[in-house]
């Protein structure tokens, strides 16, 4: 399955100052798009959608914050 062009409609606006992922964007590989949506699959292609940043600052960031709240 490939991209149709529905996710469009669910693209998410950034929000300057706050990390994509920490504003509870979702972020789908395969239409390469950030998405305001509720479940865990992309409304357009059906893949899983992708919560959390691979790798880099943002991961590292993540990761010292979920240590603290524990």
């Amino acid at each position: 399955m490939g991209c149709k062009n529905i996710c469009y409609r669910y693209k998410a606006e950034r929000i300057f100052g706050v990390p994509r992922y920490e504003s509870g964007h979702k972020r789908c590989s395969i239409c390469e798009v950030f998405l305001e949506w509720d479940g865990r699959h992309c409304p357009c292609c059906g893949y899983m959608l992708r919560t959390k940043p691979k790798e880099g600052k943002s991961r590292q960031k993540m990761l010292v914050k979920s240590v603290k709240r524990i």
